[in-house]
């Protein structure tokens, strides 16, 4: 069983990849569990066809954290998507705290020891488990599908935006630190491209900069918008687009993925002064 996270920094468009990634892989007649790690629970909804599904956290709450009395069908959900092959997806939500209150990664600690008590994995003879996460504060509750090893590959979401690109050198910050007890690594970066001048150049020397490598390119795009605003993922709104192939071979190329790395960090100043630079020779 593989077990994937993604990692991105809040609005790079993480969860739309996430999801496309889910149903690319069932579509090759794999069975895939995609587990929404972020308290707005809303990582699977274009895999359940715009619906919202009830969170592992709410359903603790319900039952005043008594995880044997939560059951398997309670908090995980079937898609209801067509897929070849015999493939399967099913969703789980691990939702957090209202607004202001509590501890955000506390839902993904939560959630995480009570698949791991359902035996859900196991139950539900899974192929793939992928885990997204919200990546802007890597805290413990959010580090945790890379600290404890529930995921042993990482893939991290950007565009070409210094933002984003400092996001994803504290996320490898993260994995360098636990790589060493927990075995988890660096997939490499996923390029979801906002039409910055030179964007994929920007990404190909920033992922050579970390010691990993760009796994594919999503190209910016109306159509993965209007996915959105449709519930629904590119496989169903235009599956012969050029949109659609790019998440295909993504997803090919993640599966077929053997390159994985401990990678490098740099901080903030160190970024800046690689960006000047490239800015510099006109790369931006």
């Amino acid at each position: 069983m593989r077990q994937l996270a993604v990692y991105g920094k809040g609005g790079i468009g993480k969860s739309m990849v996430s999801s496309h990634i889910s149903f690319g892989l069932a579509n090759k007649g794999l069975k895939v569990i995609h587990v929404g790690c972020d308290p707005k629970h809303d990582s699977t909804r274009l895999l359940l066809m715009g619906k919202m599904p009830k969170t592992i956290l709410d359903t603790l709450r319900k039952k005043n954290f008594d995880i044997q009395q939560v059951t398997r069908n309670e908090v995980i959900f079937e898609s209801p998507m067509k897929v070849e092959g015999g493939g399967r997806i099913y969703c789980a939500e691990s939702g957090g705290p209202d607004p202001g209150l509590g501890c955000g990664g506390k839902g993904v600690i939560e959630a995480i020891e009570t698949l791991q008590h359902l035996n859900a994995f196991k139950e539900l003879d899974l192929d793939v488990v992928l885990y997204d996460v919200l990546g802007d504060v890597v805290c413990g509750g959010f580090s945790m599908p890379i600290r404890q090893g529930y995921a042993e590959e990482t893939y991290i979401v950007t565009s070409g935006e210094i933002e984003g690109l400092f996001a994803a050198s504290n996320i490898c910050k993260a994995i360098s630190r636990f790589t060493s007890r927990s075995g988890s690594k660096l997939g490499g970066i996923i390029g979801n491209l906002r039409e910055l001048k030179n964007e994929e150049d920007i990404l190909t020397k920033f992922a050579e900069l970390l010691g990993t490598h760009v796994v594919g390119f999503i190209p910016y795009s109306e159509k993965i918008k209007e996915c959105s605003g449709k519930g629904t993922t590119l496989f169903q709104l235009a599956p012969d687009s050029r949109e659609c192939d790019a998440f295909r071979t993504l997803t090919d190329n993640i599966w077929n993925n053997k390159e994985l790395s401990v990678p490098k960090s740099i901080n903030f100043e160190e970024l800046y002064a690689w960006w000047k630079k490239l800015v510099g020779k006109g790369s931006v």
